[in-house]
């Protein structure tokens, strides 16, 4: 008999303990714990029955909808390899990834056909949720699998449940490989540091296609919790929601938590007293918003730091250490906490040599949680997945009392609004343009977004700089996501450049992000 844990086993074990009880709820339709389970099954036996076996990649391309989270369990239980694509892709962003994954099947949102448009007609089978104009409806698909459980014998834990794409510090985005076990390990963590409870009813805003919406899905509903799914991030709806559901936890990124301490300004009347702690991260925030929450919500406060290589957080700084910060101590406000129970980080320097206390290095993390590596990625992995840890590319530091604080990024990652932007993939797309020479694109301060990219462009040719710029947005906007494409351009004669010839961005950056002279 199976001895070992599988993600799979999430809904069916809760499904036995709690069959009555809401696991998640969707505007008015509440979905019991029995339910899900049973539609799980038959979403996986439905997919197996179109001839997919074990390993085979699917493809999901959907905003957040109620059919996440047994899209999600019910792929787990086949054995199939679930591949989250952003809905904010474009056509060939989506192609890219269906290729690369080896995809032979996806499910899409009716919202969202046009996105992957003709990739998916070289898919074995495509379901389609809302609607039926690219594959068979997911109802039917539903109506036509079987409440059995579908999981294979041979499937263990170390198979792999997730492919999740990241952007490219190559210009090309990397899949990172999760495997039950790296996923799971990370669901414990979560639920031990944030300190969930069964009858804990969470918020879910953003997105489910990203790291941190896989890693909600499984820790969120782990101990037979309730999600309440928001299609969409709503402010008002954010409030309202809270206070009809009694919402007890949620996570913001800091864009989304100011937008709604500015609504709860506006109606003093709803009562958000249910929240008990409030989850914040994955962008700066501003000085100041985390005291103003806590003041205005009344509640907890946490943040945290980790990756999607990481398998998700690898530090807390718990509530405790917030009401430490609104006491005074100042030494914190730079921090973004100490491990979790399960993760172990270290600084080291260039050769690899662990650093002392307060020098900034490189930051190397080892869990369990952490992922095999890269889809078909090896000299990636041999450079970021080590022996001795994984190789972040973030630089920070830790105190005397071990606490992290982010120094900086090797990766120039800029994070706009929550999600992660490499600079190497817009520039890959705007140096493909004809008149440009140089093109450097650099991330700095928005007072909504937390930062933002900008292209620094050196022009050839004889064109304008306002053709140029025209003609640059053109093609970022066919090319890249909306979050992606630069804000502004900058265009120079030439390009700061250090002796060995490399465009120096730390000095782009502080010359746009000086204010300007009255």
């Amino acid at each position: 008999m199976r001895g070992t844990m599988l993600i799979g086993d999430i809904a069916r074990r809760n499904a036995r303990r709690y069959p009555d009880k809401a696991a998640v709820v969707y505007e008015d339709e509440e979905l019991s714990w029995r339910s899900l389970d049973q539609r799980a099954n038959r979403i996986a036996t439905y997919l197996l029955g179109r001839g997919l076996a074990k390993g085979d990649r699917v493809a999901v391309c959907a905003r957040n909808t109620p059919e996440w989270p047994e899209i999600t369990y019910g792929l787990a239980k086949a054995g199939l390899v679930l591949v989250p694509i952003n809905i904010r892709l474009s056509g060939p962003e989506v192609d890219y990834v269906l290729s690369d994954s080896g995809a032979r099947a996806a499910i899409v949102h009716t919202d969202h056909v046009d996105g992957p448009g003709a990739p998916l007609a070289a898919l074995d089978t495509v379901i389609e949720i809302g609607g039926d104009s690219v594959g068979v409806n997911y109802a039917k698909a539903l109506a036509a699998g079987r409440d059995t459980d579908p999981t294979p014998a041979d499937l263990t834990d170390s198979d792999i449940h997730l492919l999740l794409y990241t952007s490219g510090t190559t210009g090309r985005p990397k899949a990172v490989v999760h495997e039950h076990r790296t996923l799971l390990a990370q669901v414990l963590d979560t639920t031990i540091s944030t300190e969930s409870r069964h009858d804990d009813v969470f918020l879910a805003t953003t997105p489910f296609f990203t790291a941190g919406g896989m890693i909600r899905t499984l820790s969120w509903l782990y101990l037979g919790q309730t999600m309440v799914i928001h299609p969409r991030f709503d402010p008002v709806a954010v409030l309202e929601t809270i206070e009809r559901w009694k919402v007890t936890m949620t996570t913001f990124i800091p864009t989304m938590l100011i937008r709604t301490l500015r609504e709860l300004d506006a109606r003093p009347g709803i009562d958000v007293s249910s929240l008990r702690r409030i989850s914040y991260g994955s962008a700066p925030a501003p000085p100041g918003l985390a005291e103003e929450a806590a003041r205005k919500l009344g509640c907890d406060l946490q943040q945290r730091y980790g990756s999607t290589e990481a398998g998700g957080q690898v530090t807390i700084l718990t509530p405790e250490d917030h009401r430490a910060i609104f006491a005074g101590d100042d030494a914190l406000r730079s921090s973004c906490g100490r491990e979790t129970p399960h993760a172990e980080i270290r600084i080291v320097g260039d050769d690899g040599a662990e650093l002392p206390r307060g020098e900034v290095g490189e930051i190397v993390v080892r869990a369990d949680s952490v992922a095999r590596g890269y889809w078909n990625r090896p000299e990636a992995n041999a450079e970021t997945f080590r022996p001795d840890g994984l190789w972040t590319g973030d630089l920070g530091r830790l105190d005397e009392r071990g606490y992290l604080h982010i120094a900086g990024r090797k990766t120039d990652m800029i994070i706009s609004g929550g999600f992660n932007v490499y600079p190497a993939e817009i520039e890959r797309v705007l140096g493909a343009h004809p008149n440009v020479d140089l093109v450097a694109v650099v991330g700095v301060p928005h007072p909504e977004w937390g930062e933002t990219p900008i292209a620094v462009v050196v022009p050839k040719g004889d064109i304008t700089t306002e053709n140029l710029e025209e003609q640059l947005r053109t093609l970022s906007r066919e090319q890249l996501a909306g979050y992606k494409q630069p804000r502004g351009y900058a265009f120079r004669a030439q390009m700061p450049l250090g002796p060995a010839g490399k465009i120096l961005k730390r000095e782009l950056r502080a010359e746009l992000a000086a204010p300007e002279s009255p």
